[in-house]
């Protein structure tokens, strides 16, 4: 088989379907590159799962992905990582996403300056950036951050609303990561590059009730669609459920209850795994879906660790409601 090339029919949200060439055994992101096309991925090696999409004809060969972000089942079914995706034949794979994402050319980065670096709680700091201009996204998209000078770049959603200059971001600090030892020394006036706005993970504009489920850091993006709700207040009923591991992780609380008077509509739970203060419910987040009594109609967004988003998952299955109404966002 050597020198072959299979062809696979890339089937787009939008009904734009774009015909590639891959040679046998080639990385897919590679071969759609090649072909003009910039598929939506972010880690590149299936630990994230912002590129899952639908093997709806033939078959692909996967490199090694987390299988917390593509479960047995899962994989059983169809679903697949382009980013680890290696042809084995012809096939087609269907999208989440319009064409147009992924025609558009990536931008230049731009050049923004720290303006904040506080640590807000256990193992997590609040970290500002002063862009040129206002910059445009939708309420729970990321952003690629990378220090001036650096070789090497981490993906943080955004917490505030768009349309605005300064950004706003909650990061855990990792021992021995790379972006948590830059951040050890950030200092306001440093330098940084930050990529367009990414991910298919944002707030939808829907008249139905929503279910939000953070874990850790995972606040963050959720931050940035309530900010952005209260300025366009709705009867919608929102529930948002957070998790941590103790009270100490936990952060911006007294900005979500105020949000949460604001919204009328909203209820905030809140889980720590371990010394629960009184109030908090001695567990996981995940715990406390079971209990909501959701309404069918309900939208999911789940943001945390892979392990939790797989439990909410999980959760809403059981709860009734369709893997579609489901969105989720992981990170290591």
């Amino acid at each position: 088989m050597a020198g072959t090339a299979f062809p696979v029919t890339l089937l787009f949200a939008d009904g734009v379907s774009q015909r590639i060439a891959v040679p046998c055994g080639g990385k897919l992101i590679e071969a759609a590159q090649e072909a003009g096309l910039n598929l939506l991925t972010d880690c590149s090696n299936g630990q994230c799962g912002t590129c899952t999409a639908q093997l709806v004809s033939g078959s692909v060969d996967l490199d090694d992905y987390d299988s917390a972000v593509l479960t047995d089942a899962d994989r059983a079914s169809g679903t697949v990582l382009p980013c680890v995706c290696r042809a084995s034949g012809p096939c087609a794979i269907e999208l989440p996403y319009d064409s147009s994402e992924a025609m558009s050319e990536e931008p230049a980065p731009v050049v923004a300056q720290v303006t904040a670096v506080e640590q807000v709680a256990s193992e997590t700091v609040r970290l500002e950036v002063q862009l040129p201009e206002a910059v445009a996204f939708e309420p729970g998209q990321y952003v690629r951050i990378t220090p001036a000078g650096a070789d090497f770049h981490r993906s943080y959603s955004m917490a505030n609303v768009p349309g605005t200059d300064r950004l706003q971001f909650f990061i855990r600090l990792v021992p021995g990561g790379a972006f948590s030892e830059w951040l050890a020394g950030a200092k306001p006036g440093d330098a940084v590059e930050l990529s367009a706005p990414h991910g298919t993970f944002f707030l939808r504009q829907e008249d139905r009730p929503r279910l939000f489920v953070a874990g850790g850091t995972g606040v963050a993006p959720f931050l940035s669609m309530l900010r952005a709700m209260a300025d366009q207040p709705t009867a919608q009923r929102t529930t948002f459920l957070i998790g941590a591991r103790t009270p100490g992780h936990l952060f911006a609380l007294d900005e979500l209850r105020q949000l949460g008077e604001k919204l009328q509509g909203m209820e905030l739970q809140v889980a720590v795994e371990q010394d629960a203060d009184a109030g908090c419910h001695a567990g996981y987040a995940t715990d406390l879906i079971p209990q909501l009594g959701l309404d069918p109609s309900t939208r999911v967004y789940l943001c945390g660790p892979p392990p939790m988003v797989e439990a909410g998952r999980r959760a809403a299955a059981a709860a009734g409601l369709p893997a579609a109404d489901v969105l989720c966002e992981r990170f290591a």
